[in-house]
C-alpha cells in the first residue's frame, strides 16, 4: 500500500511570542496564511538548510552572483557548469540519497525555489517541458541552459531543444524520457 506523502499532522510547538508575531506579520505581507508560511519554512529546512553546512554552501546576493556570472568567459562558463553539475550530484546524493535524473532535477528545483527562481516541469501531449524563470541576466540563462543540457545528456543521453531570453530558459527533450 502506497503511503500518502502529502498527509498532514497537527502538531503543537512552544515558540517565543515575538518570533510568532514576526512570522504572522510576514505571512500577512505575503498574503498567505501563517500555517502556509510555517510549512514553507519547514520545507526549506528539510530540503535545504539542514544540508547547508555539510555541503559548505552559503548565501550570496543576487548582485554578486550576476557580477561573477557576467565576468565568465566561455572556458570559465564551461568550468562553472562542471562545478555546478558536480555540486548538484553531491547535493542529490546527500539530500535525496541517490543520483539520477529525477533526484538531480529535484535538487536543482530545491535550489531554484530557495533562490526565488520559478521552475515548471510540465507534460503536454506526451512532451516534457522545463521552464525556469529567473529575472537575472542573459548570461545566467545561458549558464542554466547549458547546465540543464549537461544534466539530461549525462543522466539519460538525451539532447534538449532550448530557447532562452535574459529572464527565462525553456528546455524540451528531443526524445522520450523513460
Amino acid at each position: 500500500m502506497e503511503e500518502n506523502l502529502n498527509k498532514s499532522k497537527t502538531v503543537s510547538f512552544r515558540v517565543p511570542e515575538n518570533t510568532i508575531k514576526e512570522v504572522e506579520m510576514e505571512a500577512k505581507t505575503k498574503l498567505i496564511s501563517t500555517n502556509t508560511l510555517i510549512n514553507q519554512i519547514l520545507l526549506d529546512y528539510v530540503s535545504w538548510h539542514r544540508y547547508q553546512k555539510r555541503m559548505r554552501t552559503f548565501p550570496v546576493s543576487e548582485e554578486v552572483l550576476i557580477y561573477f556570472i557576467e565576468c565568465l568567459n566561455e572556458s570559465q562558463r564551461k568550468e562553472a557548469i562542471e562545478i555546478s553539475f558536480n555540486s548538484l550530484r553531491d547535493w542529490s546524493l546527500v539530500s535525496k540519497k541517490k543520483f539520477d535524473l529525477h533526484s538531480c532535477l529535484e535538487a536543482l528545483e530545491d535550489y531554484c525555489r530557495l533562490a526565488g527562481i520559478s521552475v515548471e516541469d510540465s507534460i503536454l501531449s506526451g512532451n516534457h517541458s522545463f521552464v525556469i524563470r529567473h529575472n537575472l541576466s542573459r548570461n545566467v540563462s545561458l549558464l542554466i541552459s547549458e547546465l540543464i543540457k549537461k544534466i539530461f545528456w549525462e543522466l539519460k543521453k538525451v539532447n534538449l531543444e532550448t530557447q532562452l531570453t535574459k529572464t527565462t530558459v525553456i528546455s524540451k527533450p528531443l526524445s522520450r524520457i523513460d
